[in-house]
């Protein structure tokens, strides 16, 4: 009967765990020299959130172990990311809760490079980074939208260089909006890192890592 409780609650949990929890953590799996590798937790009761990470990933042409949180062992290895709800998608020192699949992709991009993603996304993401290949800050969003005016200005007090594209109307900056399936504004990219609305506290984060 415990055991059913639990599979109940982690299946609902799968329905319900759309928002992405994206961080790093000291748990992490790698391969045998030391790259990063992917871990997907799923449970048969998922349905469609895990199945669409596990096509996401084979379509990628990605090498990936999955494992059910329905075994005991299933449980015991998911619970030393300190996470109980699927799918939970480990890539290398990174974790994605949920079918983000923008959010999965920037993590594969962060750990794996340019390779895992399509020739179109490719093109997009060549600019956010120098010509060295060093990350920079790009802001999506519009000139009207209050949320990206507040992070534009905490990134000015920071004194953190930044491009800001305006993914308003149909031009260029809509389009690479539109590729990299943004869903709101501002949309906040440090190289292949995602920020998805205006998290102050994950832009700094990023920026403190990566630039």
């Amino acid at each position: 009967m415990k055991k059913i409780i639990i599979l109940v609650l982690i299946a609902a949990a799968a329905y319900w765990g759309y928002r992405t929890y994206d961080f790093r953590s000291g748990a992490g799996v790698f391969d045998s020299q030391g790259n990063p590798a992917v871990l997907l937790f799923t449970f048969e009761g998922c349905g469609e959130p895990c199945a669409a990470v596990a096509a996401d990933l084979r379509n990628r042409g990605l090498e990936f172990e999955e494992v059910s949180v329905a075994t005991d062992e299933g449980r015991a290895r998911i619970g030393k990311f300190g996470v109980q709800t699927v799918p939970l998608t480990v890539i290398g020192a990174r974790q994605v809760v949920g079918n983000d699949l923008p959010a999965i992709e920037s993590a594969l991009a962060e750990a794996k490079g340019m390779d895992v993603l399509s020739p179109a996304v490719q093109q997009v993401m060549q600019n956010h980074f120098d010509k060295n290949g060093r990350p920079r800050v790009v802001v999506y969003g519009t000139t009207t939208c209050p949320y990206c005016k507040r992070m534009r200005a905490h990134l000015e007090e920071r004194s953190v260089p930044y491009e800001f594209v305006d993914a308003s109307g149909m031009g260029d900056g809509r389009s690479a909006f539109d590729v990299l399936r943004g869903r709101g504004y501002p949309l906040v990219f440090v190289g292949f890192r995602r920020i998805d609305g205006d998290d102050e506290a994950k832009v700094d984060l990023a920026v403190k890592e990566l630039l």
